[in-house]
């Protein structure tokens, strides 16, 4: 028993700095594709389409390959959930931060379930549980 939990333990870390990096990763590639832009006029940072699209694929990607990965390596779906639970988090704290628009903080709560869904269909874990 504890050895379960031992090793569901190191893969929820281990998905997490997975999803993370990836997450981080997508932001750079989207800053580097379409960088903000300052406005003097209003003293407001402009972000652009392509930046906020990299962010979004960044949070599909990262929570779907850290949480792909903590399931895989623990055998159970329950890491890879509490990986997208960390997505949601930080990108919620993100949203309300930065007071992000109602839609971008809904995104950020359904782009890292369908991707945490979608990464438990890919191990087989769901299967598994149902008949467990």
């Amino acid at each position: 028993m504890a050895s379960t939990f031992l090793r569901s333990l190191v893969a929820t870390a281990i998905g997490i700095l997975v999803a993370f990096a990836l997450i981080l990763l997508a932001q750079y590639a989207g800053g580097e594709l379409a960088p903000e832009a300052y406005d003097p006029a209003t003293g407001e940072i402009l972000i652009p389409v392509g930046a906020t699209v990299a962010l979004i694929v960044g949070w599909l990607v990262g929570t779907f390959a850290g949480g792909w990965l903590a399931m895989r390596t623990s055998t159970r779906p329950g890491p890879g959930w509490i990986v997208a639970g960390a997505v949601i988090g930080a990108g919620l704290y993100r949203a309300a931060t930065l007071a992000d628009s109602w839609w971008m903080m809904v995104l950020g709560v359904v782009a890292p379930l369908v991707a945490a869904w979608t990464a438990q269909r890919a191990t087989g874990l769901a299967a598994v549980e149902a008949t467990a």
